[in-house]
């Protein structure tokens, strides 16, 4: 719920507001920022993530303050966000160089990078011990829905000329960074951040565990932040901050469809870690399978609506987004397939496998560059937009295959099919219906009849029981049936 409320939010601020009251190159200094420091926060955890995914349960001891486990992870964060300041400054007179032309603006920000990354980094440190204390829905909350309140009410200001650009982006980096003291509060008042250190409960075998597990999460980690973030920070290096503006605006519409992936990611992983622990892969399997059904009825619902409704989302757009057509199509069906796989990665990286994630990354990665390489020059956005489908492909079939060949775990069944097959339906309906004069009219008639026939039909042949539940539900409270 905190997802798509903040979907509806993101919505208007990105696709609505900033187009008509910001230059391209300003909306890309804010999407640089961000993909740098996404990229810089997450190394600084030094894989410690990985870590409390995989091993918190081991450290769960409510009387004894979970054996000291937020000290270890604070003091991780402390050194991780030195290495970064360290290197930041290192390649800092490469950035000004290579920018100072083509990207000014980001020359004239780059410091605010700095605390960025400080307060990302202790908010993924924070966010993943919370959601292994079972509470997944605060961090969602803040970073999802929160964040982009903070924003639209930047945007307000800015509109009514209460502050200006450089006063929006030092509220933006507040608001950026907000989530972690908050979450940090959060902890405090419920007498769960205990600084005490008890490092006598790490015992030689554990110890070698988590350095081991720190390790792979650095690489892991990166990686898959990498994957979300490059392509910002390439077509910035390859262009400027106007085609990064351009790009990340078409970027959003298709990025709505792995919303489900991420909130439902957050769930998952404590609940599939301890069954690992249990050994119970009988109950793994039910997740995979209903996790993946399930994101892909949500996830081919919102690309057929956004892909039936291109013409009707550049006419929102200011004239100059228009030939992003293809971004929005290439990225909504990238994060479709990976929608698709459900919790593959969070059954991966929590299992005694969790190295496979790793190695696999590795390879993407440098895939990924390539891809960005070669096609970014070649195509510009269109380019990147291509570049990210064949690596989000390439990284879902692998962790497919793997786990259908290692754990015997498969994801997909005939349902997977019938879903797909209605949604063909839907969208060539959709495609006959003529195009109205007014863009809202259209969207009012296409969407309609897109949700009728998609969900109507998914429901008569019962292609997810959690559907079926949800919708008996909502007709008995109607009194349509019994």
């Amino acid at each position: 719920m905190y997802s798509y409320l903040g979907v509806v939010v993101g919505f208007f601020t990105t696709a609505l507001i900033m187009p008509k009251l910001m230059s391209q190159e300003q909306i890309g200094l804010i999407n640089v920022l961000v993909a740098v420091s996404a990229l810089y926060s997450q190394f600084s955890t030094l894989g410690f993530t990985n870590v409390t995914a995989r091993l918190f349960s081991y450290f769960r001891d409510k009387d004894k303050n979970n054996n000291g486990f937020v000290f270890l992870a604070v003091a991780v964060g402390l050194i991780g966000f030195v290495i970064s300041l360290v290197s930041f400054f290192i390649l800092k007179p490469y950035i000004v160089e290579s920018n100072i032309d083509k990207s000014p603006l980001l020359v004239q920000y780059i410091y605010y990078l700095i605390p960025l990354i400080f307060f990302r980094m202790f908010f993924l440190l924070l966010d993943t011990y919370n959601k292994m204390l079972f509470d997944a829905t605060t961090g969602t909350f803040l970073s999802d829905l929160l964040y982009r309140i903070g924003n639209l009410v930047l945007l307000i200001a800015y509109f009514f000329h209460w502050i200006d650009f450089t006063q929006y982006v030092f509220g933006y980096v507040v608001i950026l960074s907000f989530p972690a003291v908050y979450l940090a509060g959060l902890l405090i008042y419920r007498k769960q951040f205990n600084l005490k250190p008890k490092l006598e409960f790490i015992q030689p075998p554990l110890q070698k565990e988590m350095i081991s597990l720190a390790v792979y999460g650095i690489i892991g980690g990166l990686s898959s932040v990498a994957l979300t973030s490059i392509d910002k920070i390439m077509l910035n290096e390859f262009y400027n901050l106007s085609l990064t503006g351009a790009y990340s605006i078409s970027f959003f519409f298709g990025s709505i469809i792995l919303i489900p992936n991420r909130a439902l990611g957050k769930i998952s992983s404590t609940i599939i870690a301890d069954a690992w622990k249990d050994d119970d892969l009988k109950k793994i399997d039910d997740i995979y399978y209903k996790s993946s059904i399930n994101q892909l009825f949500a996830g081919l619902f919102l690309f057929i609506l956004l892909v039936a409704n291109l013409h009707n989302i550049f006419k929102i757009l200011p004239p100059e987004y228009s030939g992003g057509e293809w971004v929005i199509t290439l990225i909504s069906l990238s994060n479709l397939l990976v929608a698709s796989t459900g919790v593959s990665v969070q059954i991966i990286s929590t299992s005694h496998k969790y190295k496979i994630q790793t190695y696999s990354l590795g390879v993407l990665i440098l895939l990924t560059v390539a891809f960005y390489w070669l096609l970014i020059p070649l195509w510009g956005m269109n380019g990147a937009a291509m570049a990210s489908l064949l690596s989000m492909a390439l990284a879902s079939g692998m962790r497919v295959f793997y786990l259908n060949w290692e754990m015997k775990l498969f994801p997909y069944r005939l349902n997977h099919l019938k879903c797909v097959a209605i949604g063909i339906l839907a969208f060539a309906i959709s495609y006959c219906i003529p195009v109205f004069d007014h863009y809202i009219i259209d969207l009012f008639i296409r969407c309609s009849a897109i949700g009728v026939v998609f969900v109507g039909l998914n429901y008569a042949f019962r292609i997810s029981d959690d559907l079926n539940l949800m919708a008996n539900k909502f007709l008995k409270y109607l009194r349509i049936i019994r």
